[in-house]
């Protein structure tokens, strides 16, 4: 027979006396070390288990040796509140052979101490796994409903900040138009991880070779020039200028690189610390960087037409449609930009006009559809074309950049250890010139 007892927070405080009466008839009694600590039995009766646990109970079950005999496996809190009765019937154990002993669970005693009755509480165990932080959303916009609220409501409490997604549900519960809206919330999601897709599939390779590059320069900074160097010296060569610049720095990274690492650290916390106080100023240079900003640029206009078109097809005012798509905009910058758009658009004028005067790196194209849009009356329509429009000018100019990026790395890493490899060879090169004469 094997009884699972639960044993509380693991204070001997809480053990009940029917746990500690089947501990004590038990044969054979199985737990962490510090679950047998709360018992006071013989060594030989314990089976400690380790990290490897649910494989320890596979081969427990399976010994044949304990079968007619009592097992007593220590269960923290209770076992039937995410403890090992679960556990043991999924790796084979029958119901028929288990007695469950309960015991007092941390939900019981955390509504002690808040003196309220956790009755009235849904109850989700959580240990860090995706699908229970997922459980724990559900019940939360399950609760929420239950208590009358709508689903937009219900999502914000849930923890969705998105305004993206709160206005199409919102629109989507006044028009009737729910599952339409959820339909292409779920479209607008998918691009936006296709999109961060090919920019990171675009980086990875250059990335990664330029990590490797470095690598292999501060291990034949630290490894394989000094040698070198104590031959140099024990011949007392006149060294020319590339060989000593490069023996300067090979000496400051044995010798200083704690100083080199500190000095990393400070720049890349004094740049998270720019980018949280400074980052409209950042914000602003990031679009001025050539070639980059651009690209910047049209990812962040992209996102915002695509997501104004939606919201307009959802029926809902184009004022309120683009305050809710300006936030979906991460560059303070643009935003502010497109906010004096939105407050101008307010007292009545051109759409087209505003982005011309306040986006002048607009291209024509994306003007032309817009104007076309405020005149047709299809706004909506040429909204999106001009946002697949810059989706296919950001996907070339990611295509041309990685093809750019590729080579240019490359060059970059063999011009770095050829200067090494020829400033080590130049004084040897000195020394059989000299023979030769």
């Amino acid at each position: 027979m094997i009884y699972i007892v639960g044993i509380g927070p693991g204070d001997r405080e809480y053990l009940t006396l029917k746990a500690i009466k089947v501990v004590e008839d038990a044969d054979l009694v199985v737990g962490s070390r510090r679950a047998l600590e709360l018992f006071n039995i013989s060594e030989n009766k314990k089976i400690i288990l380790t990290k490897n646990l649910v494989d320890e109970l596979k081969e427990l079950l399976k010994n044949e040796n304990i079968k007619n005999k009592k097992i007593a496996i220590l269960s923290t809190g209770d076992p039937c509140f995410s403890g090992l009765l679960k556990t043991l019937l999924k790796i084979g154990a029958k119901r028929e052979d288990i007695e469950v002993i309960s015991g007092i669970s941390s939900i019981q005693i955390a509504a002690a101490k808040l003196k309220i009755s956790w009755e009235d509480y849904n109850i989700i165990t959580l240990h860090g796994k995706e699908e229970n932080r997922k459980k724990l959303f559900l019940s939360t916009v399950v609760n929420s409903l239950r208590e009358g609220k709508n689903l937009s409501e219900s999502l914000r409490e849930a923890g969705i900040k998105d305004p993206i997604i709160v206005s199409f549900v919102s629109s989507g519960e006044k028009g009737g138009t729910l599952v339409q809206n959820l339909e292409v919330i779920a479209s607008i999601l998918e691009k936006r991880e296709e999109m961060k897709s090919i920019l990171i599939n675009a980086l990875i390779y250059p990335m990664v070779l330029l990590t490797v590059a470095i690598g292999v320069v501060i291990f034949m900074m630290v490894t394989v020039i000094p040698k070198i160097v104590s031959i140099y010296t024990s011949m007392k060569l006149a060294l020319p200028l590339s060989t000593k610049i490069t023996l300067a720095i090979s000496d400051g990274f044995v010798h200083y690189y704690p100083v080199i690492l500190l000095s990393i650290l400070l720049i890349i916390l004094l740049f998270l610390v720019l980018e949280k106080k400074e980052k409209k100023r950042l914000d602003k240079l990031k679009l001025q960087i050539p070639v980059f900003g651009r690209l910047i640029l049209y990812i962040e206009l992209q996102r915002f037409l695509e997501t104004l078109s939606s919201l307009l097809k959802a029926g809902v005012p184009i004022v309120e449609a683009m305050t809710s798509a300006i936030y979906t905009v991460k560059n303070d910058n643009l935003r502010d930009k497109l906010f004096r758009i939105h407050e101008e658009l307010k007292k009545g004028k051109s759409l087209v006009n505003l982005f011309s005067r306040e986006i002048k790196e607009l291209p024509a194209v994306v003007l032309q559809l817009i104007k076309a849009g405020e005149q047709s009356g299809n706004l909506a329509d040429l909204l999106l074309k001009a946002s697949n429009f810059l989706r296919t000018e950001v996907e070339v100019r990611v295509k041309n950049l990685t093809s750019l990026l590729e080579p240019a790395t490359m060059l970059l890493v063999g011009l770095i250890v050829g200067f090494i490899v020829f400033s080590l060879l130049l004084p040897i090169v000195g020394i059989s010139t000299i023979k030769n004469i």
